[in-house]
């Protein structure tokens, strides 16, 4: 039996908590303030395209006044992009040259200078020619490295010891030899060691995507392999195999050379970055540090496409949205470490009579917001409703229900810039800063679109994850520590057959987060709009960077709040560090957090001496 005294207590005590969760609650909610937008600035007060930085030739000064580090690309328009692309990232100057000869007599000459890199493609070098062979073996010896994109035609590689020299190749065992998969040794990508091979027939038919047939060459002694093919069915290493990606030391220099056409999409500035890192004795650049899942086409605030919602999921878009499609989209974002941003379609059918249902905008904009979300606005249209008519709809709708809210990122898919610029002065479209865009016509990641609103391409789709495109994201984490990963939920609101429903893409969408990029933890989880800061910033930033015995000294040009490095080293590590802060993210391999104008890292060796 309880007494008055004790039943008195537990009464008080129950209230009490009644009480806290209640409030706690009402705190809570009165919080919430989702009705304006927190990732929302004057785009005309953030750093715009004219500060941007440009390879603009090998003349350009850095910051500290002395001539920057410059690169010489020869060939053609087929990897000139992507150079210049990686050129302007790392802030080094570039000339570009269709011949070696072209080279020979550069301005650049007369100054003694010389490259600190080629970029070779070698359908512009003639293999016949002695000259172009001593131009080439001139530029090695006196201290520039090479890159070749790939390699020449297998014919001119037998036919000429020289040749086989040049790149280290001791013979041409087969012309042609299909591996059963490909090889990637850690410490070249930041990420690890990857094998892409599998002996699970289904697996290998939804993954292998990798370039499995080329020529065999048989390297010199001394040689350095990085990615190579692999000849047995359970991926055991074979001593002998066709070599991918390999490097011939000279006395000062090193020449890099990729059998195949890995460089010729988008990852080719990842692989440039890595072939820097071993070249050189240290490599520090600038890095964006962002990571981020974009969810298009959600949230819908209409209910359309009743029927099929009905016969898939015994459910109205309503209950879809809510039930199925919301806690697949959370369940991977919190499983993994990117930031989220949700780029609403308040309709995708605007030639249908439903409209989007304010309530609906309501709830997800409350419960987006308590997940540090991002909601931005998608341009996507199922209907022929032009969109300048869509954008018009969509800003009534929106500014009716929260009339403070203002859009700061817009999801592209797949229109062009012309497209998109044609509607840039809608007055939905007036706070926006950043677009994310599916155009993956050229190799510029991040840039602007407009002298104040930047354009991020998408790197990976969430639902398909192929050995290939991992190997690309790879290259630009190893670039600039970012990647996205685009959640297009489309497919599940006009599922054409159960393959579409999204029982079976949230489980591709959840294994894939889990676990393609938890090698990349160390970088930070961003929205597309704080991505958009940190890019802006990259883009403007300018620095220098000398070593002197133990200390790599870094200046920066003026900058607000944090910017970030990548640092790789051979055998050395972090002793202490002052002017910003950092993280070891592999063996040899560090993220740094910059404060102030100026760093300096003090270095020690992980080699011990012994007398």
């Amino acid at each position: 039996m309880v007494s008055r005294r004790n039943y008195f207590a537990i009464t008080i005590v129950m209230f009490i908590i009644f009480f806290l969760f209640l409030s706690t609650g009402v705190i809570t909610e009165k919080w919430n303030d989702y009705e304006v937008n927190s990732y929302s600035e004057d785009i005309k007060e953030l750093p715009a395209g004219s500060g941007a930085y440009s390879a603009n030739g090998d003349t350009a000064e850095g910051i500290s006044g002395q001539m920057r580090d410059f690169i010489v690309y020869i060939g053609g328009e087929k990897m000139e992009g992507a150079v210049e692309v990686w050129a302007s990232y790392t802030k080094k100057g570039m000339e570009s040259y269709t011949s070696l000869s072209q080279c020979r007599d550069a301005d650049w000459k007369e100054e003694n200078r010389i490259p600190d890199m080629l970029v070779i493609d070698p359908d512009h070098i003639r293999w016949e020619e002695e000259k172009d062979l001593e131009y080439l073996e001139t530029y090695l010896d006196t201290g520039s490295d090479v890159v070749f994109s790939s390699m020449p035609d297998v014919s001119v590689i037998k036919k000429s010891p020289r040749i086989r020299k040049l790149f280290g190749i001791k013979k041409v065992k087969t012309e042609s030899t299909k591996v059963k998969g490909i090889h990637l040794y850690s410490g070249f990508l930041l990420g690890g060691e990857a094998v892409y091979m599998t002996s699970d027939k289904k697996e290998e038919k939804k993954r292998q995507d990798m370039e499995l047939t080329l020529p065999w060459y048989e390297l010199e002694a001394g040689t350095e392999v990085y990615m190579k093919g692999l000849m047995k069915e359970d991926g055991t290493e074979s001593e002998e195999a066709p070599i991918v990606i390999w490097k011939k030391n000279y006395r000062g220099s090193c020449l890099m050379a990729v059998n195949g056409s890995y460089m010729e999409d988008f990852g080719g500035i990842g692989l440039l970055s890595a072939m820097t890192a071993q070249m050189e004795l240290y490599d520090l650049y600038p890095v964006v540090n962002a990571q981020s899942m974009i969810a298009a086409n959600f949230p819908i605030m209409s209910q359309e496409n009743e029927d099929k919602e009905e016969e898939i999921y015994s459910r109205n878009m309503q209950g879809v949205g809510r039930d199925i499609l919301w806690q697949g989209i959370m369940s991977a974002y919190r499983r993994g470490r990117m930031g989220l941003s949700c780029m609403m379609a308040p309709q995708l059918d605007y030639g249908d009579d439903l409209q989007p249902e304010q309530k609906q905008l309501h709830y997800y904009m409350k419960n987006l917001n308590k997940e540090d979300s991002e909601v931005g606005l998608s341009g996507i249209s199922l209907s022929d409703t032009p969109l300048k008519e869509k954008l018009k709809a969509d800003y009534d709708f929106i500014h009716q229900t929260l009339p403070d809210y203002q859009v700061a990122s817009f999801y592209a898919g797949s229109l062009s810039e012309s497209e998109i610029k044609a509607v840039m002065d809608e007055k939905a479209m007036s706070s926006v800063r950043t677009v994310i865009t599916e155009d993956r016509k050229d190799n510029e990641i991040v840039g602007y679109l407009s002298e104040h609103v930047t354009e991020q391409k998408v790197l990976s789709d969430g639902f398909t994850h192929t050995y290939r495109d991992d190997l690309r994201i790879r290259c630009v984490e190893t670039m600039l520590a970012y990647t996205n990963t685009l959640v297009d939920v489309t497919r599940a609101i006009y599922p054409e057959d159960e393959n579409d429903s999204w029982e079976k893409l949230s489980e591709d969408l959840g294994w894939n987060i889990q676990n393609y990029w938890k090698e990349f933890y160390g970088f930070q989880g961003r929205t597309v709009s704080e991505s958009d800061v940190c890019i802006r910033k990259f883009l403007a930033l300018d620095y220098s960077q000398e070593r002197e015995e133990q200390k790599i000294s870094l200046k920066l040009s003026d900058t607000d709040g944090p910017v970030w490095f990548i640092l790789r080293t051979h055998n050395e590590v972090i002793e202490k560090m002052e002017g910003g802060t950092f993280t070891r993210l592999e063996p040899d391999a560090f993220l740094l957090e910059i404060e102030e104008p100026e760093a300096v890292m003090t270095m020690k060796s992980t080699v011990s001496t012994y007398e």
